[in-house]
C-alpha cells in the first residue's frame, strides 16, 4: 500500500511542471556551486534574484497572455520595457518628487501600448506573432524618431534605491542584505498568484484559455478578456522598464531587446501551456531565475558572447524538448 502511495506521489511530482521547474532551478544552483565555490552563498543568491526580477515581471505579462489562449504571445515586451525606461527617465529627471507620477504614467502607457496588441489580435484577427512583432518595431521606431537618439533624464535616488539598493539588518551579528527588488517581486508574486488562483478574474482567464467556445456560451466576452491580457502584459513590461532604470541609473534604447525571447522561454520552462488555459506564475518565476542563473554561471566562466549564446541555446533546446515530451 505504501509502495503504491509512493508511486502515486512520484507520478504527481513528475507531472507537476512547477515542481519540475524548481527542481531544475535547484539543480543549476548545485552545478554553479560545483563550478564556482560560493555560488550558493546567500549574498550571491540575492544578487541572482535581484537581476531575475526584471525578467520575472515580463514573464508575468507573458503568463497572462499565454493563459488567455489562442496561441497568445507578446514579442513587443522588449520595446515596451524600453518605453518604461525612457519615459521614467524623462519624467523623474533625477527628482524623487516626480517618481509617483512617473510610475503612474509608465503603467498607463504600457497598458495602452499592450491594448493595441490586444485589439489587433482579438478584434482584427491578426496572428499574435505578427501583431506583437510588428507593433514592437513600430514602438521602437517611434522612440528613435521622437528622441533623435538623445535620452534626457535619469533615475531618482529613491528609484535607484528600489532598483539597486537593499534592506539591511543584523541577525546574531551577521549583516543580512535583501534587495528591495526581491522584496517588491515577492509582493507582486503573492498578489499575482492570488488574482490568478483565487479570484473570478483568474477563473475567467483560465476558462477563456481552456475553452473559448464554452466561455463565450457562458456570456464571457472572450475577445475583451484577451485584449485586456495584452494590456496587462504591456503594463508589467513598462513597470519592469522603470525599475530597470533604477538598477542601471541611465536610460538606453537597447535595454529591452535581450529580454524578449527569455521572457517567453521562462514561462515555457515554468510549464505554462502554449495552448492556453493552463500554467502558474510560480513556474514562470522559477524559469526566470533559472535563465538568469544560467547566464550568471556562463559569465563567471568568462565565456565570450558567442560561447554564452551557444551553450544557452543548447541547454534551452534540451529543456524545451523535455517539456514537449512530457506534454505529449
Amino acid at each position: 500500500m505504501s509502495n503504491d502511495k509512493f508511486k502515486t506521489g512520484l507520478k504527481k511530482i513528475v507531472n507537476d511542471k512547477v515542481i519540475i521547474a524548481f527542481i531544475l532551478l535547484v539543480f543549476i544552483f548545485i552545478i554553479g556551486e560545483i563550478i564556482v565555490p560560493g555560488f550558493i552563498a546567500f549574498s550571491h543568491i540575492m544578487s541572482v534574484l535581484q537581476v531575475s526580477f526584471f525578467l520575472g515581471l515580463l514573464a508575468l505579462g507573458q503568463t497572462v497572455v499565454l493563459i488567455s489562449g489562442k496561441e497568445g504571445l507578446d514579442l513587443s515586451v522588449g520595446s515596451t520595457l524600453t518605453v518604461g525606461v525612457l519615459l521614467g527617465a524623462v519624467l523623474t529627471d533625477g527628482k524623487n518628487i516626480n517618481l509617483p507620477l512617473a510610475i503612474i504614467v509608465v503603467l498607463v502607457a504600457g497598458f495602452v501600448l499592450g491594448l493595441v496588441n490586444g485589439i489587433g489580435t482579438s478584434f482584427l484577427g491578426i496572428a499574435p506573432l505578427i501583431m506583437t512583432l510588428a507593433w514592437g518595431i513600430v514602438i521602437e521606431g517611434a522612440m528613435l524618431f521622437i528622441s533623435k537618439g538623445s535620452y534626457p533624464g535619469k533615475a531618482s535616488p529613491i528609484l535607484e534605491t528600489l532598483g539597486n539598493g537593499s534592506l539591511e539588518f543584523s541577525i546574531f551579528g551577521n549583516m543580512i542584505r535583501i534587495p528591495w527588488a526581491v522584496i517588491i517581486w515577492a509582493i507582486i508574486i503573492a498578489f499575482a498568484m492570488f488574482i490568478l488562483k483565487r479570484t473570478t478574474i483568474g477563473y475567467i482567464l483560465y476558462g477563456v484559455g481552456a475553452n473559448d467556445r464554452a466561455a463565450g456560451l457562458l456570456g464571457i466576452k472572450t475577445k475583451i478578456v484577451r485584449m485586456l491580457a495584452y494590456g496587462v502584459s504591456g503594463m508589467f513590461a513598462a513597470l519592469s522598464g522603470i525599475f530597470l532604470l533604477g538598477y542601471v541609473g541611465d536610460p538606453n534604447i537597447n535595454m529591452g531587446a535581450r529580454y524578449v525571447f527569455p521572457s517567453i522561454l521562462a514561462v515555457v520552462i515554468g510549464g505554462v501551456s502554449l495552448g492556453g488555459g493552463y500554467g502558474s506564475y510560480l513556474g514562470a518565476v522559477a524559469g526566470s531565475i533559472f535563465l538568469t542563473t544560467l547566464i550568471s554561471i556562463l559569465v563567471t566562466l568568462g565565456l565570450d558572447e558567442g560561447g554564452k549564446q551557444l551553450i544557452t541555446g543548447i541547454v534551452l533546446l534540451v529543456l524545451l524538448l523535455m517539456y514537449t515530451k512530457r506534454k505529449s
